[in-house]
């Protein structure tokens, strides 16, 4: 009997070196995409965002309800309150109206936009009669959300390192969050 060679098919699969080369084109590709990938947003910049909308919501509920709101900033966070029965009663529990503090290192510095302050200010007036003392534990600005939709003109600037943002809300209710410069 004459022997004969049964050929095997050759395996096929993968050299290390091609595997090599797979990984180094992966690599590639996913460092162009995190170096393109945009920056994470700024917190101050979700604070002031965050703000508005709540404000706006709590504006449409006081003019869905018809009932009286107001909106409480101090130096650490907001809250809202509703009169009811001839006393603000602040909105603890609810989880759309309860308070929220800002992000640490954030910094919120609320401005009236009130004629008469202006006027008295043009006057050589130097400053609300009835602001608080910088640093002032007690220091909190109080503003009422009109049922009718008219609204005090007030802006909050939200500053931290990371940059800082104004919430502008005008005397229709208008609501802008703008960088600041």
């Amino acid at each position: 009997m004459v022997g004969r060679q049964i050929e095997r098919p050759r395996e096929r699969g993968l050299t290390l070196v091609e595997l090599l080369v797979v990984i180094v084109i992966l690599a590639l590709a996913s460092s162009v995409v995190l170096l393109n990938a945009p920056p994470s947003r700024p917190k101050v910049k979700e604070d002031a965002e965050r703000f508005a909308a709540r404000l706006a919501l709590a504006m449409d509920e006081a003019i869905a309800t018809g009932g009286v709101m107001r909106i409480s900033i101090d130096a650490k966070g907001y809250q809202f309150e509703r009169m009811q029965a001839g006393e603000w009663t602040p909105l603890d529990d609810d989880r759309i109206f309860g308070r929220r503090d800002f992000d640490k290192g954030s910094l919120a510095k609320v401005e009236i936009k009130d004629a008469a302050y202006d006027n008295a200010r043009a006057l050589g007036g130097e400053e609300r009669p009835d602001a608080a003392e910088e640093g002032d534990d007690k220091e909190k600005t109080e503003i009422a959300l009109d049922p009718l939709g008219v609204q005090t003109a007030f802006s909050v600037r939200f500053s931290s390192a990371d940059g800082a943002f104004v919430v502008t809300v005008d005397e229709g209710g208008g609501i802008a969050v703008n960088a600041d410069a």
